[in-house]
This record gives C-alpha cells, sequence and structure tokens, in this order.
C-alpha cells in the first residue's frame, strides 16, 4: 500500500544536485501528501532560494517517487530554508568532516561538503589546467584554442568549464543543450563540431543569462560533480579552464583533480603581470606541474602593412616566464577574429601557428611524464592518439 513511509524511503535516493547528499539526510523533504486518486505531493525546501538547479531536482523527486506502485503523478512544490536552517545545515556538513565513500571503480571518493580528496582519472590520460592571476586576459579563449588544435592532430579531447561564475566555453563552442544521464548513471558531455567534449555549468543551468549565486562550498561541491559524474570516456587531454585567481574554485581544482600539468595565461600588462605571478606560486605550492606560460593579446599586426604594433605595452612575456622560472611558451596576436569566431559559436575554425607550436610543446611534455610515470604499462595508456 502507497503510504509516506515509502515514498519518504523512496526520495533517500534523491541527491541534491548542488551539495550532492540525500535531500532526506539533509532535511529537505517538508511534506508529502498523498490523494485517493494517487497524485503525491511533494515539498522540498531548496538550500538556495531561486536555485537553478532546482528544475533537475524536481525531475530527480518525479522520476523516483514515480516508480511506486500506486503512484499516477507526481506535483513537487518548492521552498527555500531559512537562515536557520542553513546555519543548522552548514553544521551538520561540516560534522560529516571527511566520511567517503568507495565508488565502483575503486577510487575513494569524498561525500560533497568540506572533505576533500583527489579524485580518480578513469579513462584520461592528461589533465592540463589553464589558469590566471586575473580576469580578461582570455584564459577561457587559449583553453579553447589548445583543444582545438589537439582535436586536429588526431586526440580525444575534453574540456571542463571550472569557471561558475563566469562560464564561457560551452558559448564559444557553439554549444546549448542540456547534458543528458547516460543508463551508467553518468552525465552524456555535450560535444563540439569537431568532436571536443564539453561540460559547463551553463549547459545545467535552465536560464544560461541568470548568475549563479552560491558559497563555496556548494561550489567545490559542483565543480568535483562537472568533474566525476561526467563520463568522459578515454580522453587522450581533459583541460581544465579555472577561473582567475587563487580562490577556492582553483584551490579546489588542485586538491581534487589528479592535475599533470599546469598553463598560465597573462597579457602584457604591467598589472596581469604582477598577479599572474600569484597563480604561478599557488600551483607550485600545490605541487602541480607547471608547463608554461602564455602571453595573449601580445600584439597587434597591421593586415595592410604588416606592422606589430604593441597596443597593451611592450610584450613581456618571455621576461616574465624567466622571472617565474617557467617555460614560456609563446605569444598570441591580437586578432579581431577571433572576437567574430568566438561570438558566432565557430571558434574552431580559427587556427594560429602560435598555438600549433604550443600544442606541439604540450605533447612533448605530456609523452616525456606518462614516460616517466608508465614504464611497463599496457600500449593503451600512451598519450598517442589512434588516428591521425
Amino acid at each position: 500500500m502507497l503510504d509516506k513511509a515509502a515514498i519518504l524511503e523512496q526520495l533517500r535516493g534523491v541527491l541534491d544536485p548542488e551539495i550532492g547528499i540525500s535531500i532526506v539526510d539533509l532535511n529537505m523533504v517538508r511534506d508529502i501528501g498523498i490523494n485517493e486518486d494517487g497524485i503525491v505531493q511533494v515539498k522540498i525546501a531548496l538550500t538556495v532560494q531561486h536555485c537553478p538547479m532546482a528544475k533537475t531536482l524536481q525531475a530527480d523527486v518525479e522520476k523516483a517517487v514515480g516508480k511506486l506502485d500506486g503512484v499516477k503523478s507526481v506535483n513537487v512544490e518548492t521552498t527555500a530554508m531559512s537562515k536557520k536552517e542553513l546555519e543548522e545545515l552548514r553544521v551538520k556538513l561540516t560534522a560529516r568532516g571527511t566520511n567517503s565513500q568507495i565508488s565502483q571503480s575503486g577510487q575513494n571518493t569524498s561525500t560533497a561538503g568540506p572533505g576533500i580528496n583527489k579524485l580518480g582519472k578513469r579513462g584520461i590520460r592528461n589533465i592540463i589546467a589553464i589558469v590566471s592571476g586575473k580576469g580578461g586576459v582570455g584564459k577561457s579563449f587559449v583553453t579553447s584554442m589548445l583543444a582545438t588544435e589537439l582535436r586536429r592532430k588526431g586526440y580525444e579531447v575534453g574540456v571542463l568549464d571550472a569557471d561558475l561564475t563566469g562560464p564561457s566555453i560551452a558559448k564559444v563552442f557553439g554549444l546549448s543543450g542540456k547534458p543528458y544521464k547516460a543508463p551508467n548513471g553518468l552525465i552524456v558531455p555535450a560535444k563540439s563540431k569537431t568532436g571536443i567534449k564539453v561540460m559547463s555549468i551553463n549547459l545545467v543551468l535552465d536560464d544560461p543569462t541568470m548568475p549563479v549565486i552560491w558559497r563555496g562550498p556548494i561550489v567545490n561541491s559542483v565543480i568535483r560533480q562537472l568533474y566525476w559524474d561526467v563520463d568522459w570516456g578515454d580522453v587522450h587531454y581533459l583541460l581544465v579552464d579555472l577561473p582567475p585567481g587563487t580562490s577556492d574554485s582553483p584551490l579546489t581544482v588542485f586538491q581534487s583533480l589528479p592535475v599533470d600539468g599546469v598553463i598560465v595565461v597573462s597579457s602584457p600588462q604591467d598589472l596581469a603581470a604582477m598577479i599572474v605571478a600569484k597563480a604561478v606560486n599557488m600551483a607550485k605550492k600545490m605541487e602541480a606541474p607547471i608547463m608554461g606560460l602564455v602571453e595573449n593579446m601580445s600584439y597587434f599586426q597591421c593586415p595592410g602593412c604588416g606592422e606589430k604594433v604593441e597596443i597593451f605595452g611592450q610584450s613581456n612575456g618571455s621576461r616574465l616566464a624567466a622571472q617565474l622560472d617557467i617555460p614560456y611558451l609563446g605569444g598570441v596576436p591580437l586578432d579581431p577574429e577571433i572576437a567574430r569566431l568566438s561570438d558566432q559559436g565557430r571558434i574552431e575554425e580559427y587556427s594560429s601557428p602560435v598555438f600549433e607550436n604550443i600544442t606541439a610543446e604540450l605533447r612533448q611534455k605530456a609523452v616525456r611524464q606518462v614516460e616517466q610515470l608508465t614504464q611497463g604499462l599496457p600500449i593503451a595508456w600512451t598519450v598517442e592518439p589512434q588516428h591521425k
């Protein structure tokens, strides 16, 4: 017989999409009603009012309850937790500490919350983080172009947009469709025109223009979910576009993901150069190998006479890299075509000899790293593409 206890038990399997914990354990289920026609009413208290992922949670509740015998339909109503309830929840999550569970693949994965531990790689060969000291230097552009060039060379490539508050990767690749869950329970990432796998918070939001107003612990949890709950498959390179600076989000990536290398993006301004040192020092403190520095908007080349004009000041990428004791990977020119193709979602049509050189260097560094780490392992673990 259909009763509230059975429905509540069924709801234990529904996880809050932001925190990754059962909505029953989080005390989010506030009321359950059943009428004679088999219509079930469920009231859920959200942790964030107007939560961008509210519809995802509603759909999960409807699906879970709808599996019970006797249920004809499910209506989900949402409200929001009070400040007092949120504080009690924060205390409860803190008390959970670093409780963890073993996943089916044998990796030790943290239940979302304050406890952060390193996640596994599964079929990913190399994870490269793209960082910058400040915003506006073109970090997402560099990420998308590295992905494009690697894909042109025949590699399987994925891009994780970890910049939750300023996501732009989906836009520049022309992606808008929502991801979906595979039979194995993992999310299938979107694919670009050339086959680059992309995961971004903008693909999940019902309205991409709505701001993501989340505090640190929730942001950290979502970043981990966008990586671990996604079926990346076998990829040679997963590029992670980090938010600028040295805040919680970059720290979560360095602590959670097995990062193989870091590429730093700067621009000619002295201010950008000063702040990029912070990102470099953060990577060094987290013991993440720095593969080199890219200077974006290094110069503008006149299409008529070919003269190079240093619009943002004298290029100092090589000097900055030398000061930071990291390799200099090259300077990228300022090109109006980049903005046009990015706005049109056609960044994969852009090409530059600079990025060809950078990806060649990236490949060589990755090969050397894998050779050191995989001696004696099967050939499937090499970084070479299976087709050209």
